[in-house]
C-alpha cells in the first residue's frame, strides 16, 4: 500500500443555520445545520472524499475550503456545485465504482445519501475500499422514526388509525425514495458486515424538529419548483433574510443543541472505522 503523504486538517465555517437560509428552504436549512453542527467537531484529515455531493450545498456551508474529491452521478447536480468551486476534483459516476485506487482517503464522508440508494452494500464497500486502514468514515441517515415524526403520520396514530398510519408511511419513504431507514442497531449490523467497526453513534432530530420541518416542508413547494426548473432553491436571496426572520427568532441555538445527541432521534451520525 503506497503511504498517504497529505495529511492536512480541513478548517470549518460557522453560523450554519443563517448561511443555510440564504441559499434553502427553511426545512432543509434546519435538518443540514444540525449535521453541520456535528460533522464540524470532527477531525477531517485529508484527503477527503464526499459520496454523494449532490449541488454542493452542503460542502458549501460547513467547510471553509476545498474538499479534495466530490462524486454524484447526476451531471445536472455537478454542474451547480461547480458555481460553488468547493471541490478540487468532481466525478460523475455511482458509489460503487469509483475511479481511484485503494486506500486513497484518509476522511470520507456522505451525509444524507446512502438511503436513496436501492442496493446500498455495493457503496459501503467502496467506501471501505477507497479508506485508509486508519481513515474515518462519517455518514448521517434517517432512523426508523424518522417517518413516525411526521405530521400525518402523528395525526393518524393519535386517531388510532395505525393501520393507515402505516399505510401513509410507506407512501412518504416512498415519496422521498427512503429505501433504508433502521434503528441504530440496524445500521450498525449493515456496516458490520461489510468490514466497519463502529466508533461512535449520535442521533439528532427531535420530535418537535421533525414535525416541524414536516409541516414546513409543503411551503418549500415553490423553492422545490426553482429547484427543478433552475436548478437552484432561491432565485431572489436578497429577499431570503426577511422571510425567514420570524423563524429565526422561533428555532435558537439553544434548540438546535438540544436536538443534538437524544435517544429516539429521528436521524442519525455514524463514525466508522476499518476492522
Amino acid at each position: 500500500m503506497q503511504p498517504i503523504i497529505e495529511a492536512q486538517k480541513m478548517k470549518f465555517r460557522n453560523n450554519f443555520f443563517s448561511n443555510y437560509l440564504k441559499i434553502a428552504p427553511i426545512p432543509l436549512a434546519l435538518e443540514r445545520t444540525l449535521e453541520c453542527e456535528i460533522l464540524s467537531k470532527k477531525e477531517f484529515v485529508r484527503p477527503v472524499l464526499d459520496i454523494g455531493c449532490g449541488e454542493g450545498i452542503f460542502a458549501h456551508i460547513l467547510f471553509d475550503e476545498k474538499i479534495d474529491v466530490g462524486i454524484d452521478p447526476d451531471e445536472r447536480e455537478l454542474k451547480r456545485v461547480r458555481q460553488f468551486d468547493k471541490y478540487n476534483e468532481l466525478i460523475k459516476c455511482f458509489g460503487d465504482k469509483i475511479p481511484k485506487p485503494s486506500n486513497s482517503f484518509n476522511t470520507v464522508f456522505s451525509n444524507s445519501v446512502m438511503e436513496h440508494i436501492p442496493d446500498i452494500e455495493p457503496v459501503v464497500r467502496e467506501a471501505h475500499r477507497l479508506l485508509a486502514d486508519n481513515g474515518s468514515f462519517y455518514v448521517t441517515l434517517p432512523t426508523n422514526l424518522f417517518d413516525h415524526y411526521g405530521v400525518i403520520s402523528r395525526m393518524l396514530m393519535g386517531l388510532g388509525m395505525k393501520d393507515t398510519a402505516t399505510r401513509f408511511r410507506k407512501f412518504y419513504n416512498g415519496f422521498w425514495r427512503h429505501y433504508h431507514y433502521y434503528d441504530a442497531n440496524g445500521w450498525k449490523t449493515l456496516f458490520e458486515r461489510n468490514g466497519f467497526k463502529v466508533i461512535e453513534v449520535i442521533e439528532y432530530v427531535n420530535k418537535k424538529i421533525c414535525t416541524t420541518n414536516d409541516f414546513l416542508t409543503p411551503f418549500s413547494i415553490p423553492s422545490l419548483l426553482m429547484k427543478k426548473f433552475f436548478n437552484r432553491w432561491v432565485l431572489l436571496p436578497f429577499l431570503t433574510p426577511l422571510v425567514t426572520f420570524p423563524f429565526r427568532l422561533f428555532v435558537s441555538k439553544k434548540d438546535i443543541q438540544q436536538a443534538i445527541n437524544i435517544k429516539n432521534g429521528g436521524l442519525i451520525f455514524i463514525h466508522l472505522k476499518k476492522k
